[in-house]
C-alpha cells in the first residue's frame, strides 16, 4: 500500500477542482492535507460532477431570483474584498458620491491588509463594472416601466 498521499497543491495541479476550493474544503475540515485515501475517493466523485450544468442548475435553483442575479454579477470577482467593493458601488444611493479613498480605507480596515497600487487599480475597474451594471439595470427598469404602462 502506498503510504505517500499527495498534498492539496499537488492534487490541484492535475484536477479540474481549483486549489482555492480544495483549500476551502480543508478549512471546513472536509478533507485533510496531505490527502487521505478517503479524501481521494471523495474528490474523485466531486470531479465527476464538477461543472455539470444540471448540478449547477439544481444548486442555483435553491436561491431566490434576486440572489442568483447578485451572485452572477459578482461571479468573476474572486476575493471577498473585490465583492465588497463591487457591492459598495452597486448599492450606492443614486446621485451620491462614494470616493475611492473611502472604499480603500474600508477594505483595509475590514480585511486587515494594506492595499497595493495594483489592488487599488482593481477597485477602479470594479467601480466601473458596478456603475455600468447599475446604469443597465436602471435603463432596463425604465424600459419595463414604459412597456407595462402602455398595456
Amino acid at each position: 500500500m502506498n503510504d505517500h498521499y499527495p498534498t492539496i497543491t499537488d492534487y490541484a495541479r492535475q484536477s479540474p477542482i481549483p486549489r482555492k476550493i480544495l483549500l476551502l474544503m480543508e478549512r471546513e475540515e472536509i478533507i485533510q492535507d496531505p490527502l487521505t485515501q478517503e479524501d481521494l475517493i471523495g474528490l474523485n466523485l466531486v470531479e465527476q460532477i464538477w461543472g455539470n450544468r444540471a448540478v449547477l442548475r439544481a444548486q442555483l435553483n435553491r436561491m431566490s431570483l434576486h440572489t442568483r442575479k447578485r451572485f452572477i454579477r459578482t461571479v468573476a470577482l474572486n476575493s471577498k474584498w473585490e465583492r465588497y467593493a463591487y457591492s459598495r458601488y452597486f448599492n450606492q444611493k443614486p446621485e451620491s458620491r462614494l470616493p475611492l479613498t473611502q472604499v480603500v480605507e474600508e477594505i483595509q480596515i475590514t480585511f486587515r491588509f494594506e492595499m497595493t497600487r495594483k489592488q487599488i487599480n482593481r477597485i477602479r475597474k470594479i467601480r466601473t463594472q458596478a456603475q455600468v451594471a447599475r446604469h443597465r439595470e436602471k435603463k432596463k427598469m425604465e424600459r419595463e416601466g414604459l412597456l407595462q404602462s402602455t398595456n
